[in-house]
Formats: C-alpha cells, structure tokens, sequence
C-alpha cells in the first residue's frame, strides 16, 4: 500500500504576495485544522468523513511511518535525541530548589501519541462532573461516554455500553501481560493498605482507590497504535485524497482576520511556509470557508506533577536488562518480530493506583468510612495521587547496572498552575514556559501523603521477601525529610493541558479562552481542539480525553451533538 499522500506548501496554498486576504478558489478549503496532533487528526478524520467537506490539515512535522515508531518500547522514549521529539528547558522551577526540566513536544502527524507511554486512561467519571459543574454544558461524563465508545477498539474487556466493542471503533487498545515479579508483591501489599484490585480502570464504576492493569494503544498484531495509524492511515488518507489534504513539514505563521460587519472579526485564512527553511522562504496562504481550527502544543498552563520513589530489583524485574546484555535485547526484539511477544511490545507503565489522600489515616492506610465515599463520579470523592507501576528508571540519576522499579508519585489533582509566553514575535522560537510546580502551597500535602504510602508499600514487599532495596527515597520519615524530597525531585509528566480553558466567559476569576462549542471568544470562525481547552486538567494520562474532545468538536461542527 502506497502511504500518506504528503503535500507540500505550494500544493495546497497561494503563494504570497497573490492577495494579503484572499486566495483563489483552488486554495480554498472548508475546515483548516492547523495541526495533525492527538486531537487534530481524530478531527480531520471525522469531518472528511463527508466527501463533500474539503479539510486541510497543516502539521508541522512529516509523516514518518517507520517500523521503529511501531515498537511500544522502542517509540515511548520522550526524551530520545532521534525521532519527531522537540525539547527545550523550562524556566527555573521556584519552588523545587530552582531546578530546570525538560518540556517537549512531537512534531509528526499523530503528535504525542506516536511518542507517548500508550496509556489509554479516561480518568474518574468526575473529572467531567467537574467540567460540567463549571459551567461547560455537554460536558459531564455522561454526555462524553459516546464518544469513548465511538472511537475505542478494545480487546481486553467484555462488551458492555461504556467500553467500545473489538467491531466498533478505530482506536485500538488492551491490557499487555506483566512479565515482571514486582507487581505481584505490590499489590498484595497496596491489599493490606486497603486498597484493592479493579477489572477495568476505565470503568466508570470504578472506584476512586483502586489498583488495576492498564490499557495501552496497542494492536492484535503487538504494534503501537495512534491517532495517526487509526484515523488518519494511508488507507484512509488515499480513499480521501480529493477532499482531504495533508500538509506536512509546514509551519503556521499568522491567522488573517478581517471585520465582517455585525459578525465582528472573523477568522478567513491561514499564511504558512516550509518547516525546514531558515533562509528567506516562500510564503503561501490557504483560506477558509467556514472554520479554522487549533489543534497543536502550546497546551502547558497545568501539569501533573511527578515525584519518582525508587528502588532496586532483581535485572531480571526490570526492563534495564535489555540495556545492559545486547544478546538478550537481540533475543527479545526477535521474539518480538516473530511473535509479538517478550519485553518489546510491553509498555513501561502496566499499572496504574489510584488514591484519594484524604482518606488515608496515619498508618497511609485507606480508610472509608462510607461507602459512598469512593463514589468516583462525585467530583470531591477523585482520587489526587496516581501510583505508575514502573519497571526503570525515570529519574535524572545514572544508575548503571540496576535492575530498578519505580513507583512514580504523580499528583493528577494540582492546584498550581503556570504559563507560556512567547519570547519573540518569531514563530519558530520555542514558547517560554513557566510549569509552576507549587504556586500553590498546598500541593505538596498530598505529595507526602503519597511518598509516605509508597516507602510502606515498599516496606510491606520486602517483608514478604521480595529482595527490594532503596535507590532514591526520603532520607527520614518526618514530613520535612519528605518535603524536602518532594521538592528536589518533582518533575513534568508531560500532561500538559489547559492554556485555553473552556468556560463561559472570557473575563473574572475563571477567564476562558473557548466556550463549550470551542469557538474562542470574540473571534468568529476559529476554534481550538485539543488538550489546551481541558477547564482543569483530568486525573488520567492525557491522550484518550484528548481524542474525545476531537469527537465532540466534530460532532458539534457536523450539527451531530
């Protein structure tokens, strides 16, 4: 099968100067969707899924549909120096010792869902209980759970009318089989600490303290899937190629607006250029009969925030052993070509718990006193820390020849927020991004609340004689030794979200950039879809409410909402 039909500028774009605000109809184009992440293909597929409705999508990053990005192990290495990651350094960290970290993002069609963990986690039924709750009608979980349904293949899960059915939709997902022993021994541990084993995290019956395996964007045939390869697949792409253009190694530079009379400024059209080209370039500008829509990074007002607790393991426990004997990496990657099978199809995470701090006493054990108080759907019942069961080393601290697991502490609750600003008028500068890890103060409570139970967790596995030693924890169990940890070790989990919030109105306490139809305010023709528009950010990994949000804006775009 041939692949992407990918265009370049001139193909899909007047060249400037033509006209400033005007292109001929050839350039003209129903929906623009400026950028082929996460959410923009999911969005580009579902409104070309008409053939009468011409879309263009303008991505800045290529194609490149190799057999590497396909291995689960080899394409969830964020920080890696080949492939589509772009990295730059954060601003100082002020309130964690001052300290920079990595922020990124992945310039390629299917964004981060190329690169990421391959966790498809939706998050409490409350999370969006909350949205609603802010004022963003159609927004809770039950207005939402169509449209996990419609775009999820699941494997691992029996038909049910909140899991989408293996015949129904695209994305494609299942529990992996855990080849390691550390788990078996968490989890016996987290059962004395009160905290029990759920069939299916992405139930939303679930309850709010619970241990499960998790879901992966994983294939039948043991290969990553994406939005990419799901709905913007060559197959898919080359039955379109007369009403859907994709665009690649193309950079947007400015959105035209124009005073339309009693509609006020409208959003007609979009200039943009090659990616590559650092000289002087030719310009190019495409134009828009109905809608422009944003669906790319610049996402990084909230984040959760990550305190990796390590220990160290058997090699065999952990996936260090691949790194460290190059015949049995060798051994395993053919396993792999052959069978789907051993370390390389396996993601990192293959276990998530989740925690609702407040109800753990001074033991870190869980205590309800009513049942309904892990009633997940009810937003104060969310959990606030989620334990990622991870068999390596997350840290920034070279640990060769350890075998190391590690229970990343991740806060999904922040109160703190930060900002992006840009740096200069020139648009391939990397935005300045300032995470704000403990702006608010109280974030570091549950934080604590969390090592605490992780260091008992770990207590409880070595007492049950599983050889686990400590590698970076809190020197001493008091809550300043934990603070003190907490702070030198809290880093980005690239869950960024929410610099164009949704809400009702673009002033007070709770500006918002988009309201509940995602037009941003005050500009007609022009929306934003992706995670930026989350009015706080979800307690789960980001991708798969991500892709619901593409859904929806669909949905609401086609009169179908």
């Amino acid at each position: 099968m041939t692949g992407v039909p990918e265009l370049n500028p001139q193909d899909v774009g007047a060249q400037v100067p033509v006209s400033p605000t005007v292109a001929p109809e050839t350039y003209t184009y129903d929906y623009i969707v400026i950028g082929g992440e996460t959410s923009g293909c999911v969005l580009a597929s579902r409104l070309s899924e008409d053939p009468d409705v011409s879309v263009l999508v303008l991505e800045r990053g290529p194609v490149a549909d190799t057999w590497t990005p396909r291995v689960p192990l080899l394409s969830s290495s964020i920080l890696s120096k080949d492939g589509p990651v772009r990295t730059w350094r954060s601003q100082p960290l002020r309130n964690a010792n001052d300290r920079f970290v990595q922020v990124m993002t992945a310039e390629v069609l299917g964004g981060v869902s190329r690169i990421n963990g391959l966790l498809y986690t939706r998050g409490a039924p409350g999370d969006y209980n909350h949205w609603k709750a802010l004022g963003n009608a159609g927004w809770g979980y039950e207005d939402l759970e169509p449209y996990f349904v419609k775009s999820e293949k699941t494997y691992s899960h029996p038909p049910s009318q909140y899991r989408g059915r293996a015949s129904g939709g695209v994305l494609q997902n299942q529990e992996t089989p855990d080849p390691y022993r550390t788990n078996e021994y968490f989890i016996r541990a987290l059962s004395k600490a009160g905290i029990d084993q759920t069939p299916d995290l992405n139930s939303p019956f679930a309850p709010a303290a619970c241990t499960g395996p998790t879901d992966h964007i994983v294939d039948k045939s043991a290969d990553r899937d994406s939005t990419y390869r799901a709905f913007l697949s060559p197959k898919i792409t080359q039955q379109r190629r007369s009403h859907l253009k994709i665009c690649t190694d193309t950079l947007v530079t400015r959105i035209e607006l124009a005073e339309k009379g009693e509609d006020g400024v409208r959003a007609t059209g979009v200039h943009f250029e090659a990616n590559e080209s650092r000289q002087a370039v030719d310009r190019y500008f495409a134009q828009a009969r109905r809608e422009i829509i944003f669906s790319f990074y610049a996402r990084m007002q909230q984040d959760h925030v990550g305190v990796p607790v390590m220990f160290q393991v058997p090699m065999r426990d952990s996936i260090h052993q691949l790194q460290t004997n190059g015949f049995k990496a060798t051994v395993e990657l053919a396993k792999y070509v052959l069978a789907g099978r051993g370390p390389s199809p396996h993601p990192l995470e293959l276990r998530s718990t989740f925690v609702p701090t407040r109800l753990l006493d001074e033991h870190s054990a869980l205590v309800a006193g009513d049942p309904s108080e892990l009633d997940a759907s009810v937003p104060e019942n969310r959990p606030d820390i989620d334990f990622m069961h991870i068999p390596s080393n997350v840290s920034d601290v070279d640990l060769p020849g350890k075998g190391t697991f590690t229970l990343n502490t991740v806060l999904i609750r922040p109160r703190s927020s930060g900002t992006v600003r840009l740096q200069t008028s020139n648009p391939r500068a990397r935005p300045e991004v300032e995470l704000g890890f403990f702006s608010a103060p109280e974030d570091v409570v549950p934080l604590r609340k969390g090592v605490r139970l992780a260091m008992r967790l770990a207590d409880d596995v070595v007492k049950q004689g599983y050889p686990l030693r400590n590698l970076l924890v809190p020197e001493g169990p008091t809550d300043e030794d934990i603070d003190r940890f907490v702070r030198a070790n809290a880093t980005t989990s690239w869950h960024y979200t929410s610099t164009c919030r949704m809400g009702p109105g673009s002033h007070g306490a709770r500006a918002s950039v988009v309201d509940a139809e995602l037009r941003v305010h005050g500009v007609r023709g022009l929306r934003v879809c992706d995670a930026s528009v989350f009015p706080e950010i979800i307690g789960s990994h980001t991708m798969a409410p991500a892709v619901v949000v593409a859904e929806k804006c669909a949905a609401i775009l086609r009169g179908q909402a």
